[in-house]
């Protein structure tokens, strides 16, 4: 018995065309119907798309946000009992804007979604299930950030209490204190996410390279891995992706630090915990050991891209009264889109 988290990429694509037997299971071969169309979700779209993105941070009421939002739900049905106690989260940036949207979309409560298995069975065929939401809350990223670290048993200190938390996610990296009473909204903060190191990766490899209009998902996919394939020739991002890091950390991470902490802050911190898909870049995670050696810890939460969504979790249980069977965290991310839930074993 166990808390569970599942991810799968954030970007879709209209099909077209056969897509029978392409795909091992549900969550590898998601075809889903949204106002009349068709479209690959996931990994279906990454390998069998010619252009798969989406909008980044999407507004609610945008056919983004409804796609992942409902295959997420998809995934669930038969896995988390019914009816569901779900949690989403927001970036600081776009909480206030969103929030109420959001919660006008989730009032619902009753979801449909179209899908069509014949990607992963060979017995499949166009079908219908029906969701339905008793609890939901909305609730920021980086608050759901600390719930996962106190909550999750993800960094070494058993009972971690006064800590500053960081979020390096695709669109967005967040970061605030946290106490025993709460975020210190005052070293709250909200900048450019990895993006900005895609984008700027892809404008110098522009000035040299054809990039067959690889969009900005498929360039973060090869950079990840420190290489990509060009006019047939393999292109290595190694030395790029560390000075463009090396730059970002400078111009953007850093200068949120100094005018949001204080010598102050650090004195009543235990520990520097970094969560969200971009922290997997380890040249960041340089960064910050370099700037914070001798004087503060700064350590990698376990799984920090599942954090956000476990505490989310974490806190769709406290809307039940503490059951587990039916709450589920989800985290629509920019890059991966994440649910977690318990798993009886």
């Amino acid at each position: 018995m166990s808390t569970v988290s599942v991810s799968f990429p954030s970007v879709f694509e209209a099909a077209y065309g056969n897509t029978e037997n392409t795909a091992a299971s549900l969550l590898t071969g998601m075809k889903i119907k949204v106002d009349s169309q068709w479209y690959l979700v996931g990994d279906l779209a990454r390998k069998n798309g010619i252009n798969a993105q989406r909008v980044v941070n999407a507004a609610p009421d945008q056919i983004d946000f409804e796609i992942l939002f409902k295959s997420a739900l998809l995934n669930c049905v038969d896995i988390v009992d019914k009816p569901f106690n779900i949690t989403l989260g927001l970036p600081y940036s776009t909480y206030n804007a969103y929030r109420q949207p959001l919660l006008r979309m989730l009032e619902q409560r009753y979801f449909t979604v179209d899908y069509n298995s014949e990607t992963y069975k060979t017995d499949g065929g166009v079908r219908s299930v029906n969701v339905e939401l008793k609890n939901f809350d909305v609730i920021p990223e980086i608050v759901g950030a600390v719930i996962g670290i106190k909550k999750g048993n993800l960094v070494t200190d058993s009972n971690p209490r006064n800590f500053i938390v960081i979020s390096l996610g695709y669109g967005t990296a967040e970061g605030g204190m946290a106490t025993d009473d709460g975020l210190v909204q005052r070293t709250c903060f909200s900048v450019h996410g990895i993006r900005f190191v895609v984008n700027n990766v892809q404008r110098e490899l522009n000035k040299l390279h054809y990039l067959d209009m690889k969009n900005e998902f498929q360039l973060n996919d090869s950079l990840m891995k420190g290489f990509m394939i060009a006019s047939r020739k393999r292109i290595d991002l190694r030395d790029m992706r560390r000075e463009i890091i090396s730059q970002y950390y400078k111009q953007v991470i850093s200068p949120n630090f100094r005018s949001h902490f204080s010598d102050q802050d650090f004195e009543r911190c235990s520990a520097i915990y970094l969560v969200g898909g971009g922290i997997l870049y380890n040249e960041l995670k340089e960064k910050f050991e370099e700037e914070f050696k001798g004087f503060l810890p700064v350590e990698v939460v376990s799984d920090p891209q599942n954090v956000a969504s476990l505490g989310y979790y974490h806190h769709s249980m406290g809307l039940s009264g503490g059951t587990s069977a039916n709450a589920i965290g989800l985290d629509i991310g920019n890059s991966s889109t994440i649910f977690s839930y318990y798993k009886n074993s």
